[in-house]
């Protein structure tokens, strides 16, 4: 539905609502995005695009006068300002007494606890630290806590809680929590995000149990779904999901055959995201990682034998001149190993260290220059240019990865 409400000082204010959210546009230059409980999800304003996440930030994206993409989060008063910006406008449309159908997300919206609600975030969630792009608005359900072996020089997102897996009883509960978090700000996030780390590490009698807990609180897309029909699916289906989406590491998935793969891809199963970071063997060794390339190259044919679709991470720029030639080289070598179709993806993410993690400290230590952007972006053509999978759309994406932008 959609609507142009002339606004009592002259303002015209265009509005759309869907089953998922309501978009208000008012002028050429701001726009508000909201779910239908009324949070605030995103903006455009002042030529920056704002993205608001459960957790209260909110990240400024533009490009600058040299086309160069700028990112920034604001600081907690800019965040009360933009806030309090909102609900004014809120109050100005509401004014013009639009139909009930706009009105009662827009009285949501204006009385919405912004407080209270990033409050029940902290008690919902453990600290959501990161997800593939592609799944920035999933529901994130934390069936683990933590990663399960936290050995990567390069990494310092889950060291701050003890790997543990959720009790099916637990994960329902989780379940219900998040739904009573979220509301009917649900129906924004179409698909399920299993984390934490590497969830798929759950022994397989422990974690079919997980997703019947999944499939008792949402309807899943089946598999059967071909891609022209899914939008007719999810237009009939408002609380319906695309399937369940999750990362494994090599090693991890060693343990589970593809007849493990294949019964979670018919419980809804769709894509699974491995973090290659590199094919050079003495890189991975070096980064501390718990799989081989051979290994990951492995797990990834038997996933795709499963039918399952596949994300695959590479880091840019990372281990320096010293791993250079041969992190390019192999790292293509084992992509184009991988029997990897339109389905797939191929992230290629610019290295940027975690101060908490040990990487700079041994790096500076054993004489290998700290990261450059520069110098990721050459590895990031190389790597591309080496690569004789076929382009989109018979082979798989290649696509952006920058941690930076990650805001959920």
């Amino acid at each position: 539905m959609q609507l142009d409400l002339p606004l009592g000082d002259g303002d015209n204010a265009h509005l759309r609502l869907s089953n998922a959210a309501l978009t208000i546009g008012l002028g050429m230059n701001l726009v508000y995005t909201f779910d239908l409980s009324g949070r605030l999800f995103g903006a455009f304003r002042e030529g920056r695009n704002l993205r608001r996440g459960l957790d209260g930030r909110v990240l400024a994206r533009w490009r600058d006068n040299q086309r160069r993409r700028r990112r920034i989060w604001l600081s907690e008063a800019e965040c009360k300002r933009l806030l309090e910006d909102v609900r004014r406008d809120l109050e100005r449309i509401l004014a013009a007494e639009p139909p009930t159908a706009y009105a009662s997300v827009l009285q949501r919206a204006r009385t919405f606890d912004y407080d209270e609600d990033v409050l029940r975030f902290r008690q919902v969630y453990r600290p959501i630290s990161i997800l593939p792009p592609d799944q920035y608005q999933a529901l994130v359900l934390q069936a683990t806590e933590g990663c399960s072996f936290n050995t990567c020089i390069f990494c310092a997102l889950y060291r701050d809680r003890e790997f543990r897996i959720k009790s099916p009883a637990g994960f329902a509960a989780h379940i219900q929590a998040v739904k009573g978090l979220l509301r009917e700000g649900v129906r924004l996030r179409r698909s399920i995000f299993l984390a934490d780390a590497n969830a798929l590490v759950i022994p397989q009698e422990r974690l079919l149990p997980l997703f019947a807990e999944i499939a008792r609180a949402f309807e899943i897309m089946p598999h059967t779904v071909s891609a022209a029909q899914r939008s007719a699916w999810l237009q009939t289906h408002p609380n319906g999901v695309t399937g369940v989406f999750a990362f494994v590491d090599g090693l991890s998935a060693e343990r589970k055959s593809v007849e493990d793969f294949r019964t979670l891809r018919e419980r809804g199963l769709r894509r699974v995201y491995i973090g290659l970071e590199s094919g050079h063997e003495p890189l991975l060794a070096w980064l501390r990682k718990p799989s081989t390339a051979a290994e990951m190259l492995d797990a990834v044919k038997r996933m795709k034998q499963a039918g399952l679709h596949i994300g695959v991470i590479v880091l840019t720029g990372v281990g320096g001149r010293r791993f250079h030639e041969g992190h390019c080289h192999d790292t293509a070598a084992i992509l184009n190993a991988m029997p990897l179709g339109r389905d797939d993806i191929i992230y290629l993410s610019p290295f940027q260290p975690d101060p908490l993690a040990p990487y700079l400290e041994i790096a500076q230590a054993e004489g290998i220059e700290p990261p450059d952007p520069e110098f990721a972006r050459e590895q990031n053509r190389l790597i591309r240019a080496l690569l004789t999978l076929p382009p989109p759309p018979a082979g798989p994406k290649r696509a952006p990865y920058n941690l930076s932008d990650f805001v959920y």
